[in-house]
């Protein structure tokens, strides 16, 4: 109910302070939702006031007042009691009888549809999720993606949208001929039939710690000519054996497509094994190879320079040039402003040195040996979504190292004249564990398997220091406590920030965890396993609760309110933070309460743990973290 009033209370103040005389565009961030124990700024608070002021050179309160007044003529919405202004705010005060009945009604008929929204023409939204490299494992970087895009997508979807998760592989690029080339040499067919991604990992490393030794051998002033040029060979060799082995992928040898593919094969496999364990699934696993095998590259380069959007450096290398004023609202499809023209380029050339000193970026989209980039890829991807899918939006669940590339891309794009789709990067922050953070290269990796059995063996053991014991299925609850310790650890974080993942802090029942909020549910199962019936809602005499009810009421009250806000931030943060808010004040409740032994308000509080309950199971699904009905 409090989503319904807040809207209705955003057009009454559009009404009214057009009719207080004044010019200013009230918007979703004029209303905000106070603390229900804060009875001095009521339920509803707007600030608006202070921008007005400032334009219209009068005190905030007299606009205040004014505002206020015109409201009150033009009539309240249902929900508020009264309107008042305290400091420059205009604060307004709920009917809590009203707002009790109707949001206890709204859950307790809404069920696992409470929070949800139906949008009359929602957006496609294709979204790259995961997006793990063949041939390596997934690793605890991986799984913050994977989990975060998840927790997004599956809010994205309930508030509406249709949403279709691609697993965007990276399965394409020079690196895989490298490892073509590191295979063949010193490849072990037993190996790779017997733990494939650890042998293809320590082949990958090997080329790179092997390539980072000759690179320092080469610096070395002490050793003879003979000495150096022996190592330039070796190096020589070592690279460029490994781009020959990808021209030949590109150029279709059997050889080498027949060793990508098992490389590609394995690598799925063994991630599926993961992805299960997660219950994380996707609809589609369009991988980079598909681009360049399907012709959707080629496409993209002949466009750009047929369009005269792309333009050649004397290599041969093809670019779309960048300039700095072509990044402003280039992700929204209605702001962006980029100039495709070449003609600027070429004057910055003609007044630079070269392409590295000229008043532009340059994003390429062909090498100068004519293999293909990730740019060349990304735009091939955006294309084949407008023309397979219709998108309306193509997002990007990618870590913030990779902030600058996607605004280029999205530059690109647009002056490809991909115009008509949102172009949104869901960038977040690293993760690392206390030992420190990882590098594939140089052998220091943490892998996604390490991270859930440590978390589950570190669960196990609470379980049984809790009494359970081994006929009480003790792996499966523990199994589920681990997932739910990481996959809230790896959301609670506002996104852009890195975070650092302790197990040993994460796995606790106590706490700001996720353990802490499945038992904050499972409190509530308790209570109603005690009661025979739950009443009806229509038998709830809101009279009955006090102001420990109602708090909690309230707080469920702001649960479609707190997905409103993730959906708009693409972040699940305001909703896991949400869930914790709530399992305090369900606790407290708990504590301070009686519900079966109540002599005054039983009905009503079963009623509201079961709504409690209900709220729980729905925030805690979209996390992708089971509720425990016994812990």
């Amino acid at each position: 109910m409090l989503y319904h009033i807040r809207q209705d209370l955003i057009t009454g103040l559009r009404e009214a302070t057009v009719e207080a005389g004044y010019d200013y565009d009230v918007d979703i961030s004029d209303v905000e939702v106070e603390d229900i124990t804060d009875e001095e700024k009521g339920e509803f608070s707007s600030p608006l006031s202070f921008s007005i002021a400032a334009e219209a050179g009068e005190p905030p309160v007299d606009v205040a007042e004014t505002i206020a007044k015109a409201h009150r003529t033009n009539g309240l919405p249902d929900g508020i009691e009264t309107v008042s202004v305290e400091g420059g705010h205009i604060n307004y005060h709920t009917q809590k009888d009203a707002i009790a009945n109707e949001t206890l009604s709204k859950i307790v008929d809404g069920g696992t549809k409470y929070g949800a929204k139906t949008v009359s023409d929602p957006d496609t939204i294709l979204a790259d999720v995961s997006a793990p490299n063949i041939a390596k494992p997934l690793h605890v970087g991986h799984l913050r993606n994977t989990i975060l895009s998840d927790a997004v997508m599956n809010v994205l979807e309930t508030r509406g949208h249709d949403v279709i998760r691609d697993n965007h592989l990276g399965d394409w690029g020079v690196q895989f001929g490298n490892l073509m080339h590191e295979y063949t040499e010193f490849g072990d067919e037993a190996a790779l039939e017997s733990d494939p991604i650890d042998h293809l990992l320590d082949l990958y490393q090997q080329f790179e710690q092997r390539d980072s030794m000759l690179a320092d051998l080469e610096e070395k002033e002490i050793v003879t000519d003979r000495f150096t040029e022996a190592v330039e060979e070796e190096r020589d060799h070592h690279t460029e054996n490994g781009k020959e082995w990808f021209a030949r992928l590109e150029q279709k040898d059997e050889q080498a497509v027949d060793l990508w593919e098992t490389f590609r094969d394995v690598s799925i496999d063994r991630f599926e094994e993961t992805y299960d364990d997660l219950g994380v699934e996707f609809d589609v696993w369009i991988g980079e190879s598909f681009y360049a095998r399907e012709g959707w590259n080629d496409a993209v380069i002949e466009k750009a320079l047929e369009d005269d959007v792309a333009m050649r450096d004397e290599d041969g290398a093809v670019y779309i040039p960048i300039y700095p004023d072509d990044y402003e609202n280039v992700g929204n499809p209605d702001a962006a402003d980029v100039d495709p023209s070449l003609d600027r380029a070429r004057e910055l050339l003609e007044e630079s040195d070269g392409i590295e000193d000229a008043d532009f970026e340059p994003f390429y989209i062909v090498k100068s040996d004519g293999s293909t980039l990730y740019g060349t890829r990304d735009l091939a991807t955006i294309k084949y979504r407008l023309d397979e899918y219709d998108a309306d939006q193509s997002v990007y669940v990618v870590a913030n190292e990779q902030d600058r590339y996607f605004q280029q891309l999205f530059v690109a794009a647009r002056k490809m004249g991909y115009g008509d789709v949102k172009l949104e990067h869901i960038d977040y922050g690293l993760i690392s564990l206390p030992e420190g953070s990882m590098s594939t290269r140089k052998g220091q990796i943490i892998t996604a398997r390490e991270v859930l059995d440590r978390a589950r063996d570190r669960a196990e053991a609470i379980v049984e220091e809790k009494g359970r014991s081994a006929d009480d299925n003790v792996q499966d609850v523990a199994n589920k406590i681990a997932l739910a310790t990481v996959k809230y650890e790896m959301v609670a974080s506002k996104r852009a920030r890195d975070i650092t993942f302790d197990i040993d802090e994460s796995v606790s029942l106590e706490g700001d965890t996720g353990p802490y909020v499945q038992y904050a549910a499972t409190r509530g199962y308790s209570i109603l396993d005690g009661a025979e019936t739950v009443p009806a809602v229509d038998d709830v005499d809101p009279s009955n609760f006090n102001a420990t009810d109602m708090e909690l009421l309230y707080e469920l009250a702001q649960f479609p309110l707190v997905l409103e806000r993730c959906e708009e931030r693409y972040d699940a943060a305001p909703l896991a933070h949400y869930l914790l808010g709530l399992a305090h004040v369900f606790n407290s409740f708990y504590h301070k309460n009686q519900v079966l032994e109540s002599e005054t308000a039983r009905d009503e509080r079963l009623v509201l743990t079961e709504a409690t309950t209900q709220v729980f199971e729905n925030g805690l699904e979209l996390l992708g973290i089971d509720v425990l009905e016994q812990m």
